[in-house]
This record gives C-alpha cells, structure tokens and sequence, in this order.
C-alpha cells in the first residue's frame, strides 16, 4: 500500500530527495557462484547453534517429505544461504494466512495471550475502526502488566492523527517513529520502514504484506467491483510463525527499536525464552535494510531461487516492476523449460505504479514467462513458491522501491506442506486472474505505450 507515499507532495519531495541521485548497482549480498551442486548440504541451525550434516539433511528429508522435493530444496536453500549468508533455522510450524480477516483473528488472538510482551512493527498503522480495534487490545494487555513496543512509519502512518499515537502513549504503550518528517532529515525520505511483523513473548511472530488498516477488512472472497476493488476486499498473504526462528524475528525488531534510539527492553531472557521445536518447516530470516545501509538480501534471495528453480517459478506481487537482471534470471528460467508464472494487479491504487509495472512486460512474455493480471480485487500479496518445496511470505515488492530504498522483511520457508497451501492460493488466485495475451500486447494502444514509457522512468523512486 502506497497512496501515503506517492500522492503528488510525497512524490515531490521524493523526487527532490533523490535528483542527480544515480541508481546504485544491485549486486548481490556474498559474492558467491550462481548455480550451487545440489550435493551440498545447506547450513542448518537450532537453538544451541549448527547442527551437523547428517541432523541437517534429515531435517531436510523431514521438510521436503519426499527424495525428489529433498533434491530441489537442497539446490535452492543452499543457494539461497551462500548468496545471503542466512542459514535455515529449523524445527518450525508456519501458518498461512490469507486475507485481512484471518490474518487479524489469528494476530489479536496471540495478542490476547500475550502474558510478558508484544512487539508490532508496521508500514501502516491506521487510525480506523481496525486501528482503533487493535489499539483497544493492545491497550487492555498493557493494562494487565504486557509490555507493548510499536514500531510505525511516518509516511505509511501520514494520515493517521497525531493524537492517535499520544493516546497510545498515554496508555502506556512505547511508541517509535519511523524518520519523522523533519526538514533536516528529508534527505533521507526515501528509507522508509516498510516491514510487518508482530512478535508475540518471544514465542509467536507475523510477518507478510497486511498493513493494520481498514483496507484489509474485507476478504478479497468478498469480490468487489473494480471501483471498489481499491478500498475493499484486498488480496494479501501473511504467516504465522512457531518455533526457533521467531528469535531471529525478534532481533529484526529489537535492532531497529535500537536504531530508533529507544532504551533496550529489560529482562532479555523473557524475550528470548527457550523455544522447543514446533514442527518440521525450516526458515530462513531475511531481511533488508535500505537507504544508507543498501542490504539487498532479500533481492539476492529471489535471484538465488529463481536461478536453480527447476520445475516452476509461480509469484504473486503488488508492484511487480523488476529491474533488467531480475527479468532476464525470470527470462532464462522460462527459457530453460521453468513453469514461470507471475500474478500482478489489473488495478491499484497509484496508476503512475502500475503503468511502471507494465513497462516491464514485453521482454517477459517474449521469453515464456506468463503474466496474469488478477481482476477480481486489488492484489497486494508479495509472495513466492518455488518447485512445490521452497515459499517466500513477506513486505518486500520486486521493484527498486522495495529492494533499494525500503527496510523490508521476508521468510523463506522450506516446507513441502507450506507449499502446497502456497500453490493451492495461487490456483485460486488465477481462477480470478487473466492472461496477457503476448501478441495482443504487442497492439495495445500508444496511449498505454506513453504511460508505460513515462512510468518506467520514474522506477527507481517508485
């Protein structure tokens, strides 16, 4: 969701903040080969630190359920890790959530069992009936002795009041601004924390694409019209995570409080409790830090998996803008018999976005990539399911804005059973979806041409 930031003064200033700025290369994070031998072992850690190699591929086995999906997942994950230097974590159950309903039941249901913390970083925290629900919640946990810290953005945050957050305060909930809008630090505009997560005692975390907002109210199931497409029933994805890695998860969070200049919480082994194994997903924590930091792992991540994919390639984005290396590794795999599929919106909420995005298509559908635009409510998932084993849930959209400029979070998961919900969302998802037709798009009108041309040159600010 972007409407804060790209309305025409945020766009300004963004402009202003970025002129005679060249866009710096995205190279990957390590330097590493791009193809790993699926031989390799991936690094695999628990709590107590490196598992050796044999507890490393039966954790592996345990995860892809089957030889073949153990071979995919060990050539993505390894290449995922060597190119990052993020490791699996294993022994945890993740849940899939769909939609702003499930995703706000689950998340005030933990919040409601929260007996010594909550921790809530988000783009968005709007001030409406669902921003005023979870302020409630929050509120009466603090009232019971719950430590609650939030994290929000100040332009993601822009149009709710002021007050909203000070009654926050008043209630004893500690409150954190992302880079305030000040004029001495409008330099720095374009780094925005664009990250959701809520950690619940250290023991429960979400994180993925829903905002805390009124837009997710409604089921994308709900099928609004296009008119109301943009305000109601959006399509968004988010995941619940159980088990060891939600203390990588933590750190995210109490990394940026820190940065953010707000004192360190006590009693740190309340927030980093024992946590015994959940389950049999493995999942690697990536995140990425933008502006002056300039950490593109979760770019890096994507090259990685798309670059020793397999089988298929299937992705569902909000702003689907890739830059030229990400659209030729997409290109290559389709051309190497990969099943490369991409779900993006048909409408949004900036037209100067989706035009960008549009510049992008002719090259990939050229190549065999097939493009769907989903049509039946506003898609604003950012996800991904590689070769029916490995998944990406996360904030992080493919364009510059997200891989540049933005902190964003992912989680990779491999888990043969989390990518069964995962392709099963898709499916339905192009159920509600059309093809763009290769050759039709070729005739489309100049019209779209221009705006296409004109969006494309604003990508690295978008």
């Amino acid at each position: 969701m972007r409407r804060a930031f790209l309305g025409p003064g945020g766009l300004a200033l963004a402009l202003l903040a970025c002129a005679g700025t060249p866009p710096p290369e995205l190279t990957p994070a390590v330097a590493d080969e791009r193809h790993v031998p699926a031989g390799e072992t991936p690094l695999v850690v628990d709590d107590s630190g490196r598992v050796p190699a044999g507890e490393a591929e039966r954790a592996l086995g345990r995860a892809a359920e089957t030889s073949s999906l153990r071979l995919r997942a060990r050539a993505l994950s390894k290449a995922v890790e060597a190119r990052t230097e993020v490791p699996l974590v294993r022994g945890n159950h993740t849940r899939l959530l769909i939609d702003g309903p499930s995703t706000y039941a689950a998340m005030l249901a933990a919040v409601e069992g929260a007996r010594h913390h909550i921790h809530l970083e988000t783009y968005i925290f709007a001030d409406d009936e669902v921003g005023r629900h979870f302020m409630e919640a929050l509120a009466r946990k603090r009232r019971q002795g719950v430590a609650v810290r939030i994290i929000y953005d100040a332009i993601g945050s822009i149009a709710s009041d002021r007050d909203f957050f000070a009654g926050m305060v008043e209630q004893g909930i500690e409150v954190a601004e992302f880079r305030p809008l000040r004029p001495a630090s409008l330099w720095r505009i374009n780094n925005r924390d664009h990250r959701k997560l809520a950690v619940i005692d250290g023991r429960i975390a979400f994180t993925g694409g829903l905002n805390i907002s009124g837009t997710y109210s409604k089921a994308s199931t709900s099928r609004p019209g296009p008119e109301e497409g943009v305000r109601e029933g959006w399509r968004d994805t988010h995941l619940e995570i159980r088990g060891p890695a939600v203390r990588l998860l933590q750190s995210v969070f109490l990394q940026t409080w820190s940065r953010l200049g707000r004192p360190a919480p006590p009693a740190a082994a309340a927030l980093f409790p024992e946590l015994e194994e959940q389950g049999r997903d493995l999942v690697q924590v990536v995140s990425s830090e933008g502006g002056d930091a300039r950490e593109f792992r979760i770019y890096t991540a994507y090259l990685a998996a798309i670059e020793n994919a397999s089988e298929r390639i299937w992705i569902s984005q909000a702003y689907f803008a890739p830059n030229v290396e990400f659209r030729k590794a997409l290109s290559a795999a389709a051309q190497r018999g990969v099943d490369v599929r991409v779900i993006a919106p048909s409408f949004t909420d900036s037209r100067l976005i989706h035009y960008g995005a549009r510049a992008t298509y002719g090259s990939l559908l050229e190549s065999g990539v097939r493009i769907y635009e989903h049509e039946d409510a506003l898609m604003h998932a950012k996800t991904a399911v590689i070769d029916g084993v490995w998944s990406t849930v996360g904030s992080a959209n493919i364009d510059q804005r997200s891989f540049i400029h933005n902190n964003e979070l992912n989680a990779a998961v491999v888990s043969a059973e989390l990518a069964r919900d995962m392709e099963a969302m898709f499916r339905r998802d192009l159920e509600s979806s059309r093809r763009i037709d290769a050759t039709e798009w070729k005739e489309r009108p100049a019209r779209e041409r221009i705006s296409e041309f004109l969006s494309s040159l604003l990508a690295h600010w978008l």
